[in-house]
């Protein structure tokens, strides 16, 4: 069947729920005016039905996304069998290892000796990879695995003050030189 076909089938199924829509309404229009009332009663049954309805979909979204969420908890941070790198900002440089592990899961765990900073990670083409917020007395944990080596680079994404900048990181992933 051709895309055409295809796209005509779909038009027309929706022209039809469309001109249903229509045709629902206007035949409703047929029945006695009603008092005032019960107008005020239907609406608001029909509004408490919606907002449950929406309600209960968002709370069913939100308990099936949770396992999906990118934030790690502690005890996967400190999972063996990966990297643990120490990552310190303060304004305005990130003190971190010049050279890091090609294919190898790296648990970033980022701190800020100052003031809130951002930690982004850039790829060797300048795309974001990862990012997480660097705290003072807070160490929050990003995961990533470099596949491609490079030079790599850290980013400020939060503004820290005149020389936010030239607040960067330049790091080799793999065996370049």
């Amino acid at each position: 069947m051709s895309n055409a076909i295809l796209l005509l089938i779909v038009f027309a199924i929706l022209s039809g729920i469309a001109i249903a829509v229509f045709l629902v309404v206007v035949l409703s229009t047929r029945k006695p005016p009603l008092e005032y009332e019960e107008y005020v009663k239907t609406g608001y049954a029909i509004r408490r039905r919606w907002f449950l309805g929406l309600l209960l979909s968002l709370i069913a979204i939100f308990i099936l996304m949770v396992p999906f969420f990118p934030y790690m908890t502690t005890s996967e941070a400190m999972a063996s069998g990966t990297l643990k790198v120490k990552v310190q900002t303060f304004q305005f440089a990130f003190l971190m290892p010049d050279q890091l592990p090609l294919n190898k899961k790296i648990i970033f765990e980022v701190t800020s000796m100052d003031v809130n900073h951002g930690f982004g990670l850039y790829d060797p083409q300048g795309g974001l990879i990862a990012q997480v917020q660097a705290m003072p007395d807070y160490t929050n944990y990003l995961a990533v695995t470099f596949t491609k080596p490079g030079k790599y680079r850290a980013h400020c994404m939060e503004y820290c003050g005149v020389g936010h900048h030239v607040m960067e990181k330049v790091f080799t992933v793999g065996d370049e030189k």
